[in-house]
């Protein structure tokens, strides 16, 4: 009999493994990094199940609690510091979208 730690391990990492797969597997229409173009088709009025199915989840996600706002950010390019920005409300739905400026970059050179 196989020590109860090690198959209790075994499975829960064989579990993880199918899940991933199956993961990668899904078509649910977006792709790991989303394309500027699908992004640009975020409108407001969109629930948030219709942005996910859309583009996927955010990169990161901050609020904004004096508009009970959360702010989705989705970096969308590696050498532009440019982000996409979706304003979440509390219920579920897209208030607005738009591109903004990337906190991760060092900022606009001044030459």
């Amino acid at each position: 009999m196989p020590h109860t730690k090690t198959a209790f391990f075994y499975r829960a990492g064989a579990l993880l493994a199918v899940l991933a797969a199956s993961g990668c597997a899904t078509s649910g229409g977006f792709s790991p990094t989303p394309k500027q173009a699908d992004l640009a088709t975020i409108q407001a009025g969109m629930t948030r199940e219709q942005v996910l199915a859309r583009v996927g989840p955010p990169t990161w996600v901050f609020g904004v609690w004096q508009e009970h706002l959360s702010i989705w950010n989705y970096r969308y390019s590696r050498t532009d510091c440019i982000i996409y920005q979706v304003s979440m409300r509390p219920d579920g739905i897209v208030r607005d979208s738009a591109q903004g400026y990337d906190p991760a970059c060092d900022g606009p050179s001044h030459e």
